[in-house]
This record gives C-alpha cells, structure tokens and sequence, in this order.
C-alpha cells in the first residue's frame, strides 16, 4: 500500500484549486499584484518611497516582486529573525523597524549589517542608543539608527517633547549614523471612521512630525528621512510635505479588519487572501459546520471571516478545527463535501498559521511562498 504525505499530495503548480486538500490559504495573484502596483501608484504621486513590511507574508519572494513593483526601495521588518530571513534570501536593503535588546542579539544585528548592502534599526531611549553603539563598537561597525518617536499610539517611542535630545544622542555616538525619525501614526485608525477623519487626523499627526524634525533640525541636526504609516494610513500620511517614505504591509492582501475600517476604499475583490474550507457536516437547515476553526483563520481580533463570494451565509463562531455557519439567510442547499471560501480576519497572523500561500491565478495553482520567517520571533 502507497503511504501518502501532506508533502506529496501538494499543492502544486498548474493544479486546480478546486482539487486542492481543504483548509488552504490562498492568494490571488492578479489581485494582489494590483493592489502592490495601486500603493505604489499613491507613493509615486506624493514623492515619496514605499517600503513594504513584509512581517505580513514573512517570505522573500513576495518581499523581492513588491521591491520590484515599488520602486526598489527595500523593505521593512519587524524582528530580527525576519531580517536574517530576508538576508538569507538575497533581499539586501533592510529596515528594522524594532527595537534591538541584548547583547547577543546586537552582536547577529552587526553580522547581519555585514551581509547586506543597506540595513537600519529602530531605538527610543537612552538605553537603546547606548547599547547600539556598544555593539557597533564592540564590532567596529557603523550601525544605522532610526529614532522612532511616539505618534499619539502610547505604545513605544519617545515623547515628541524629547526627541531633539534623543536625535542628538545618536548624532554625537561614535559608530552610528542617524537615519531619521519612525513617526508612526496607527493610533490614527483608532480615532477615525470616515474618509475625512482620516485625512484630518492623519494631516494633523504628520504636523506633529514636522514640529519634531522642526526642532531637532533647528539644533544643527538633518533630519533626511521620516518613516510613516501603516496600510490604513499610508494613503493619507504620504500627502504632507514631511513625509518621506511609507511602511504599509497589509495592502497587497487586505482582510476582514481593512475592510470593515474603510469601506470606501476596500472591497471583497482588494481582499486577496482566501482561506478555502471544505463543508464537514451539515447538521440543520440553518447551520453547516466547515473545517476552518481558530487554528486556520486567526482571531486575535474582533473581526470572524467573511464569504468571499456570497452574501446569505455567515460564519458565526469557531472551535480550534471547527467553523459554525450560519445559513439560517440562504436558500441555497449545502451538502458535504462542498467548498466555501472565507476572507481572512487578520492576514497578518493568519498568514503565521500556515506554512505555504497558494498563489491562484485562473483557478489554478500559479505559485508557491513558503511562510519562511514563519515562528522567527527572535
């Protein structure tokens, strides 16, 4: 008897989605790549560089076609894992946008800025630029520190009120050179539920910004790049003067959360990511269980999966390998063994559930990223 492996039994290239073992993580790959080329269409507007976080899909492929499809202008990580990852994989321009604690950690930062062309870190206290500048001592290197201040979102970064100080700090330390300011602006999403909330609040945090560089320019000290902006605000934040580059790392994919958020701007068909399930019971005319719980689509948010494609079902709740749906609406009938698809609530942490994205094209498997910085926390 031939004994079949998960591996063996694909997905592969060129095989019809509709044949595919259920549940699967799907990408459409037109979908996607249009919504890179509308980001970048957006930067290239406002004069400013787009540099994708790729702590959404964690795979260097797809971190190597948004560089190709923005500009050239490298990417954004969120731990270091990530950036030895993407290094690894032949991606050379890198900005750490995280703070970088510990002696041995440093240490693999100053190896990794030798193996690469260009690479940045993130600090917002004393003791983060002191210990920068032990490590690139400690490894006669000069390290690159961008100076993250805190936009209004009260989680890290330093107070607007502190930075010229901060700035002055890293100007003055042997071994690092000062990359400018990380003004991120994602408590804006919080505040604001319409287009012009966004447009208001967005202009007002950059003007915020501004006053920073404003001040740390007036103690003699350039101020050459200010980072902003996640997927939600990156449109309105890339409008003002100051702003020089944008890090939104959702926007190839969107999900459920984008699209409740801004539902002038999102819609079904920008929500590229699809988890593909397989009917499993059907207990009752009003509910069909489908085999996508907890451990397929993630739910650290408030946001459940959403029909792809129709509008008479609801998915209502999940167990670690079950999803209840609500059919109660529909007059279709449901049978096992049939297929639903389901956009992803949070695509970020979802795409950290899997090991593999299937590109789709067509109806067809045209690609394969493996979710290769997958578990790289460190």
């Amino acid at each position: 008897m031939t004994t079949w492996t998960s591996d063996q039994m694909g997905p592969r290239l060129g095989e019809r989605v509709d044949d595919l073992e259920t549940p699967v993580l799907l990408a459409d790959v037109d979908a996607m790549e249009r919504n890179i080329r509308e980001y970048a269409a957006v930067a290239d507007e406002h004069d400013v560089d787009l540099r994708s976080h790729v702590k959404t899909h964690k795979n260097a492929a797809l971190a190597a076609r948004e560089v190709e499809l923005t500009g050239d202008t490298g990417i954004c990580c969120q731990t270091l894992g990530e950036v030895e990852t993407m290094a690894r994989n032949g991606i050379d321009d890198i900005y750490l946008s995280y703070q970088v604690v510990g002696e041995s950690k440093l240490d693999r930062l100053c190896w990794l800025d030798d193996q690469v062309d260009a690479l940045a870190t993130t600090v917002d206290s004393v003791a983060t630029i002191d210990a920068l500048a032990a490590a690139a001592e400690r490894n006669d290197r000069t390290l690159h520190a961008v100076l993250e201040v805190d936009m209004g979102l009260n989680r890290t970064g330093v107070a607007p009120a502190e930075a010229p100080d901060l700035a002055a700090r890293i100007h003055d330390a042997d071994g690092l050179a000062f990359d400018g300011l990380l003004a991120y602006d994602a408590h804006v999403k919080s505040e604001a539920s319409t287009e012009a909330e966004f447009e208001e609040r967005a202009w007002a945090t950059m003007d915020l910004a501004e006053s920073v560089v404003d001040d740390i320019e007036a103690a003699g000290i350039p101020v050459e790049e200010v980072k902003v902006g996640g997927t939600a605000t990156s449109r309105y934040s890339a409008r003002h003067p100051v702003v020089t580059e944008i890090n939104p790392g959702m926007y190839p994919f969107n999900d459920v959360g984008e699209l409740e958020l801004r539902p002038w701007e999102v819609s079904k068909d920008d929500c590229t990511a699809t988890v593909l399930t397989t009917v499993i019971s059907v207990p009752d005319d009003d509910r069909l269980v489908v085999d996508g719980g907890s451990k397929t689509f993630s739910l650290d948010k408030p946001q459940l999966p959403v029909p792809k494609n129709r509008d008479d079902i609801e998915y209502v709740n999940a167990s670690e390998e079950h999803g209840w749906i609500d059919t109660s609406e529909s007059e279709a009938s449901f049978e096992v063994g049939d297929r639903l698809a389901f956009i992803v609530p949070h695509v970020c942490t979802t795409i950290n559930l899997h090991d593999l994205i299937v590109g789709v094209r067509d109806g067809e498997v045209a690609d394969l990223w493996e979710v290769q910085a997958r578990g790289k926390v460190r």
